[in-house]
């Protein structure tokens, strides 16, 4: 709590006022682990603790689980693949 000099004839002595609470800063842009900005609309994975934008899942398996096959398929097989064998697709709002 604070303390407030009020001039006012009306009050006699000082007023308490609450201390404003702490607000922390909402930060809206979304990077995965690769550095890759994860746009409004863009698909990523949530695997373990990682978040990969779909540009970086294929790079992403290939290095962490020695997985190459997502590098031929289309978007939609590779959301199906991922979600089958090692997290879950999300949309970004």
């Amino acid at each position: 709590m604070n303390l407030l000099q009020v001039e006012n004839p009306m009050v006699l002595g000082r007023i308490e006022y609450p201390t404003p609470s702490y607000e922390p800063d909402v930060i809206l842009d979304m990077y995965d682990d690769f550095g890759s900005f994860i746009a409004s609309g863009d698909v990523y994975f949530e695997i373990g603790d990682a978040l990969i934008h779909i540009d970086n899942i294929s790079d992403y398996l290939a290095t962490g689980y020695k997985d190459e096959s997502t590098f031929d398929m289309s978007d939609s097989k590779v959301i199906a693949y991922v979600e089958m064998n090692y997290g879950y697709a999300h949309i970004k709002k």
